[in-house]
């Protein structure tokens, strides 16, 4: 039994030094860390010399352009309004966002620094982009309001940055957080959430007290009902989490709370995707 527990415990063990020396290899590799990322969001000229050198040929959009030899370059991480393909229609500030990325780097040489994932579906190179003068450009995206988050593992090193960032941006609405469609949903409809079903499609404000959370590791529930698979649900996404100052499943438990948005049906329930602390508020907080 010794002999097996020890057995074990060295391929453990074993396993876990492999780990340690592929991350140390990938670091090496790349040659950047977050913590190289100074407060101005730049790179020292001497790390930019490790990494891949393009020529912008042409921006498709906010978070997307080609290089001089075609190739397809999605910025990692982030994630900017989209504007006009084929019959998806502008998202707001899309068009500014799209503006930026072209008056920053098209026709211009830029530094790629790759994930560990190093093409998505489209079978586009992913990369954290930097000028010329070292400056992080997925950061100055967030920064300023042009972009939000799009965190997607196993790319996920500089996620700690561009959430502060993101937070930042939100706190002080900087570009698409300063969006006038949001306060459209201050004087929604307010219907008791055993009537959600009767509204679907609809914007409306769903009351009721959260009598249960669960925390899938993908997105946090906000149940009204025991028999949540049949009945109303609000639904965080682990992607917008971090836009929250505490922890949803642990604040709003046994809690009265209205939630604003559309309502849709997923499988045969209704719920509310919540994207911003705003679309809930407390009924009568003590």
């Amino acid at each position: 039994m010794l002999e097996e527990l020890g057995l074990r415990f060295k391929k453990i063990f074993f396993v876990f030094f492999l780990i340690f020396i592929f991350l140390f290899f990938l670091v090496a590799v790349n040659g950047i860390s977050p913590s190289d990322i100074n407060k101005n969001l730049k790179i020292s000229e001497s790390k930019l010399l490790d990494l891949d050198k393009v020529y912008v040929k042409k921006v498709i959009d906010g978070d997307t352009f080609k290089t001089n030899d075609n190739k397809s370059i999605r910025l990692i991480g982030i994630n900017t309004p989209e504007i006009e393909h084929h019959d998806q229609k502008v998202e707001y500030f899309g068009r500014e966002a799209a503006k930026y990325t072209k008056d920053r780097i098209e026709g211009k040489t830029v530094f790629l620094e790759y994930g560990i994932q190093k093409r998505d579906k489209y079978q586009r190179v992913l990369a954290y982009v930097y000028l010329l003068d070292g400056t992080f450009f997925n950061a100055e995206l967030v920064k300023k309001g042009y972009a939000d988050l799009m965190t997607i593992p196993p790319n996920i090193k500089y996620t700690d940055l561009f959430q502060k960032l993101a937070k930042e941006a939100r706190i002080e609405n900087r570009g698409l957080w300063d969006n006038p469609g949001l306060s459209k949903k201050n004087n929604l409809k307010e219907i008791n959430w055993r009537k959600a079903g009767e509204f679907v499609g609809e914007e409306v404000a769903v009351t009721g007290k959260v009598i249960d959370t669960y925390d899938s590791g993908k997105a946090i529930f906000l149940n009204y009902h025991k028999d949540y698979k049949h009945t109303f649900t609000a639904v965080i996404f682990k992607s917008d989490e971090y836009k929250f100052n505490f922890e949803p499943e642990k604040y709003y438990l046994n809690k009265k709370i209205k939630v604003k948005g559309k309502i849709k049906v997923y499988k045969g329930a209704p719920e509310i995707i919540v994207e911003e602390p705003s679309q809930i508020k407390l009924i009568n907080p003590r």
